[in-house]
């Protein structure tokens, strides 16, 4: 009997061990709760402002003035006792003595008695200054040699005298329809044969066979060479044998 009440103690004792041992396994360490922080409102984050590139100033409207046209530009030549002879360009409206001034003036030999300074230029044609007489003792024997007249050597607008002439022909009423007056070299000479260096486009054209255009093409030929001869009227177009030989009689070519 005492056997069996040990026995039974330690079955009872191993049962109370494993039950204990059983329950701490299930149970274990206590594990720590962990408690969530209470919910916080999201704060907004300010943004910096992005800067806007201010608008470039518009430029100024400018209203651009049309091109200026080209004044007429027109040709004349410049012989006789002057500096510098040859062909100008000068504006239209240009005075006699605006020629004077582009040659470079005058020689000191130069005679300006009878040249209308202030008169207009006529596209196209010669202004000649003549020089004054000159002398010369040879031996015992005195040759005075005397300068041709302006009047004899340019145009009737470019003299004193031919202007004075021109306007005393315009007071006697010219009819309509004739032509019009030619160079006579001094005032009151009877006319005579034009020179072809010299004659306005309204003298070329009142001769016989020659109209506006054929008297164009003569002025066009003598400012790129000047006439030498009559004959050199061949070679402006237009003017044939016959035509020539009709206006031989009436043109001339003065030697300078």
């Amino acid at each position: 009997m005492l056997l069996l009440g040990v026995g039974l103690s330690i079955c009872m004792g191993a049962a109370a061990l494993y039950v204990h041992g059983r329950a701490s396994l299930v149970k274990g360490p206590e594990s720590e709760i962990v408690k969530a922080a209470p919910f916080q409102e999201a704060k907004a984050i300010p943004l910096e402002p992005v800067p806007v590139p201010a608008p470039a100033p518009k430029e100024p409207l400018v209203l651009l003035a049309p091109p200026a046209k080209p004044e007429p530009e027109f040709a004349v030549s410049a012989a006789g006792a002057v500096q510098e002879p040859g062909l100008y360009k000068l504006k239209e409206g240009a005075r006699v003595q605006e020629l004077l001034d582009a040659a470079q003036g005058t020689r000191d030999d130069a005679d300006l008695s009878d040249i209308n300074l202030a008169a207009r230029l006529i596209d196209g044609t010669t202004l000649t200054v003549p020089s004054r007489g000159s002398s010369r003792r040879e031996g015992t024997k005195l040759t005075i040699r005397s300068g041709e007249s302006a009047a004899a050597l340019n145009p009737p607008q470019y003299t004193i005298s031919g202007w004075r002439d021109i306007e005393v022909k315009r007071s006697d009423e010219i009819p309509a329809g004739a032509a019009p007056p030619r160079a006579n070299g001094a005032a009151g000479a009877p006319p005579g044969p034009i020179d072809l260096n010299t004659a306005t486009q309204e003298m070329l054209d009142s001769l016989p066979g020659i109209g506006p255009k054929i008297a164009e093409k003569i002025i066009a030929y003598r400012a790129r060479v000047p006439f030498k001869t009559v004959d050199d009227l061949a070679n402006v177009s237009g003017i044939g044998p016959k035509k020539l030989e009709a206006l031989r009689s009436q043109v001339t070519v003065q030697t300078r």
